[in-house]
């Protein structure tokens, strides 16, 4: 994984990397937000993300459905072999459906201290750890959505396992950094199975499972624009993108493969693909493994980290730049068009939260700001908003990106990126 590198971005952007809740093991009801997408329901601290888990898992959680929420601030889970994260979705049968289905919105932060090791109370229908996957949720609605959030953490399991969801989900600009270990089949550092759709997001953990294994996906899904730089490993369907998948483009892959019993269905891109499935544009490094499957192309590490790379992996689009700043060890990271996951997770988003992002008619600001203004990609000031700037229209703009730099009340200066669509 590229921890070193992440951890010297926190530190060159300046970053507080101490500003984070850590949770303590209680619980606190959400007391902001009415759950629609411009005033969601806002978790700020690791106490009310607990009491979401909870409701979710004991409340029968149709009430979650097509409700919002957002984070709005770094979260350490605090998680050890006493303190093991319960999995949403993981509450006792008899309380119904437990499919988390609205949209949870990570604000660009982080949740880390995620942990689940092997423990017999998660198959246990007397325990609130009732579950057939080990993931940070067992299960996504699916319509349910993930975006613009790291998840950091582990997860050592005899089960179908993964570090975002067990099953389903959609998931946009998301980073999974969590190690998954598991001899079963099924299991990848996004989702094990079901139908998933992942786009514009990085899996940097290490997974290693038995059959199905995979970066992203373990068993089918779609997979777009999205790069695994963690070691995959298993016996049989092992792929750096997915062990098997229904499509995958414009993705690419350096972490290495290792899959055992001289089984030909592994590959740098996917381990097994059904005839009626889709590859497209899609390159492995060359040196991640011994032969092909087919699927996908071998490139040399330099030509990977080169501009022609960035050209034909953006395929007429402009999703890729270089990494200039050296954050994903020079291979190619997400560019301005949309949000880059190199960047913003980095950001002092502490000080000021914008949402919804993508935005279509106004933006709503939290934190001390004074004043605005708001910047085109070519640099041109297109917009300045002083005084009530809680709400700031964006009717008026063109579609596109755009910086929003807010200077605050204490002097400090903040810039965010917003997407008009």
């Amino acid at each position: 994984m590229k921890k070193l590198s992440y951890i010297v971005l926190f530190l060159i952007l300046g970053m507080n990397i101490t500003a984070q809740s850590v949770w303590d093991g209680k619980r606190e009801a959400i007391r902001n937000g009415s759950g629609t997408e411009n005033d969601p329901y806002l978790i700020e601290n690791a106490q009310q993300l607990a009491w979401f888990v909870y409701t979710v898992n004991w409340d029968y959680a149709p009430w979650t459905n097509d409700q919002h929420f957002l984070l709005t601030t770094d979260i350490n889970l605090n998680g050890s072999p006493d303190n093991q994260w319960i999995p949403i979705g993981a509450g006792p049968s008899a309380s119904g459906s437990k499919y988390f289905n609205g949209v949870i919105d990570g604000g660009f932060h982080k949740i880390s201290g995620f942990y689940i090791d092997n423990d017999n109370a998660i198959g246990d229908k007397n325990s609130m750890w009732e579950s057939s996957f080990a993931a940070f949720f067992v299960q996504l609605g699916n319509n349910a959505t993930v975006k613009n959030l790291y998840l950091e953490g582990s997860v050592t399991n005899d089960m179908k396992s993964a570090g975002f969801s067990g099953k389903n989900g959609i998931f946009e600009y998301c980073v999974a950094d969590v190690d998954v270990e598991s001899d079963k089949s099924t299991v990848a550092g996004f989702v094990a199975m079901g139908n998933p759709t992942i786009e514009f997001s990085a899996n940097l953990g290490d997974i290693k499972g038995y059959q199905g294994v995979g970066g992203f996906i373990g068993i089918n899904g779609i997979v777009r624009n999205c790069y695994n730089t963690g070691k995959i490993e298993g016996d049989d369907a092992v792929g750096g993108i997915a062990g098997r998948s229904t499509e995958i483009v414009n993705c690419y892959n350096v972490g290495e493969i290792v899959c055992g019993n001289g089984t030909n269905k592994k590959g740098g891109i996917v381990g097994f693909f059904p005839s009626s499935g889709n590859v497209t544009n899609c390159y492995y490094l060359e040196s991640c493994m011994d032969g092909s499957n087919g699927y996908g192309e071998p490139k040399t590490a330099g030509f990977m980290r080169s501009r022609d790379f960035v050209d034909l992996l953006n395929n007429d689009t402009n999703v890729w730049v270089m990494d200039e700043k050296f954050t994903n060890d020079g291979y190619p990271v997400f560019g301005n068009v949309e949000f880059g996951i190199n960047e913003n997770f980095f950001d002092n988003t502490d000080l000021v939260v914008v949402f919804p992002n993508p935005a279509a008619d106004y933006i709503n600001v939290l934190g001390d700001a004074l004043s605005c203004e708001i910047y085109d990609m070519v640099g041109r000031r297109v917009k300045t908003v002083s005084g009530n700037i809680d709400n700031i229209s964006v009717t008026d703009l063109n579609t596109g990106v755009y910086m929003i730099r807010f200077t605050m009340r204490n002097g400090s200066v903040v810039t965010k990126k917003i997407v008009k669509k």
